[in-house]
């Protein structure tokens, strides 16, 4: 692992000026070349084991690395003479073919190793650097877990009148794509495992400096994170709004986030804000589903979202149960009891789906005239659907041990047939 400041040569004849970062003009210096100027400002604390590479091309190489006729333009020997670090020099390609692109792509990437710390100048080069820049960090992000110190360009064009040229900060760039990725996967999968490391990385500096905008996202993402967990784990009963709530259920957990993004909206954090926000309602027009008011509508939202996602195990369990709920809501049970949910809606569909005498009722005496009554009440649709759930959700409980064990296609496919299979019953039934 180093840290390694990255950049291209072209082959300009460079003017000089005086680079420096806005708000920052006491660290400035004086250069014709962008990449003397950075590795003196940014790079002046680095250790021995740190490093300087420049990708040049022959003509970049011939102009200005080392040109033997004019020593102003010899970038070799300023970078020598500027830092202790070692300056390595790498040859590339012009980079007007496909073919040449993909080269550079390859000895770009080869040059950074495992959990590198990378600082990028795509100040110089032709117009498909900055891209072929950009894409080749987020590919050595995944592939070699590199980390993205900074991104800069040197605007010499945007010069002053005292011939100072501001350096523009594009990590930010970087990190609008990490936020796109990172909700990207929330929005496909559920997972909020990126989005999390977000909040850990990229908001850090920003968290340091209390920013409001970093400590409120931090919250939204923690929540949403408790929210994914619940459903994950299926935290699926309404429970009150009490401390703690939000991570024992969907529904609060669901609240929070809600609660969380409508701070956010009310925040000015500037451009490192604007961006995220309409991402991050993007995640919230997919949560609102969970912002039901009784267990069975959460029930049936969260069954779907299971679906959605491919979430197969979840997907039974939240139907098996939310049938439950729907047989104590219809027949006036108290569907956040479990002993009416177990002990009488479960035994019923049981007795009913197996035509159990009477006599062999495994039933409390207490529950037992209730039960009598849900067994004749039932009908054979709903207690055959219960019962095709039922066997399916214990195939996934007992790791594909059952005979009559299932491919996860068809576990998959079943699902979301009983789902629909259950959704069509409800809505017959519903004026019931």
């Amino acid at each position: 692992m180093a840290r390694k400041f990255l950049s291209f040569l072209g082959t300009s004849s460079y003017s000089e000026c005086t680079y420096c970062f806005a708000g920052m003009e006491k660290e400035k210096y004086t250069s014709k070349f962008i990449q003397e100027a950075l590795v003196k400002i940014v790079c002046d604390n680095w250790d021995k084991d740190d490093k300087v590479i420049i990708f040049l091309t022959r003509d970049a190489e011939k102009e200005n690395w080392y040109n033997d006729s004019d020593i102003s333009r010899r970038l070799k020997t300023n970078l020598e003479s500027v830092s202790r670090l070692e300056v390595i020099p790498i040859s590339i390609p012009d980079g007007k073919t496909e073919e040449e692109i993909w080269e550079i792509f390859d000895i770009v990437s080869d040059q950074i190793e495992e959990y590198d710390e990378i600082i990028f100048d795509i100040t110089h080069s032709f117009r498909s650097i900055p891209m072929l820049a950009l894409v080749v960090l987020n590919y050595v992000k995944v592939v070699k877990s590199a980390k993205i110190l900074g991104i800069y360009y040197g605007a010499f064009d945007a010069k002053n009148s005292d011939n100072v040229a501001p350096i523009f900060d594009l990590t930010p760039l970087d990190e609008i794509l990490e936020w796109s990725q990172a909700v990207n996967t929330f929005l496909r999968y559920g997972n909020t495992g990126h989005l999390k490391d977000i909040s850990i990385n990229v908001l850090k500096p920003n968290l340091a400096n209390k920013e409001k905008w970093a400590q409120d996202t931090g919250k939204f993402i923690d929540s949403l994170n408790d929210l994914t967990m619940c459903l994950y784990t299926c935290r699926g009963m309404i429970m009150d709004d009490e401390k703690g709530a939000n991570r024992k259920s969907i529904s609060s957990a669901s609240t929070a986030v809600k609660n969380n993004l409508e701070k956010i909206d009310k925040i000015d954090g500037g451009y490192k804000l604007k961006p995220l926000v309409p991402l991050l309602k993007k995640i919230k027009e997919r949560t609102d589903l969970f912002n039901e008011s009784d267990n069975l509508s959460l029930g049936i939202s969260s069954t779907k979202w299971y679906i959605d996602n491919n979430l197969i195990q979840q997907a039974y369990t939240a139907l098996d149960e939310t049938m439950k709920t729907y047989i104590c809501v219809r027949f006036g049970l108290n569907s956040s009891s479990k002993d009416d949910r177990e002990e009488i809606a479960q035994k019923a569909l049981k007795i009913k789906e197996r035509k159990i005498p009477e006599d062999k009722w495994d039933v409390k005496p207490e529950y037992l005239i209730k039960v009598k009554e849900l067994v004749e009440e039932l009908d054979c649709e709903l207690v055959a659907l219960s019962g095709k759930i039922g066997n399916r959700r214990n195939d996934i409980n007992h790791f594909g041990f059952n005979n009559d064990s299932v491919t996860y296609n068809s576990l998959l496919e079943n699902v979301n047939n009983y789902y629909k299979e259950f959704i069509n019953y409800v809505k017959k039934h519903e004026n019931a």
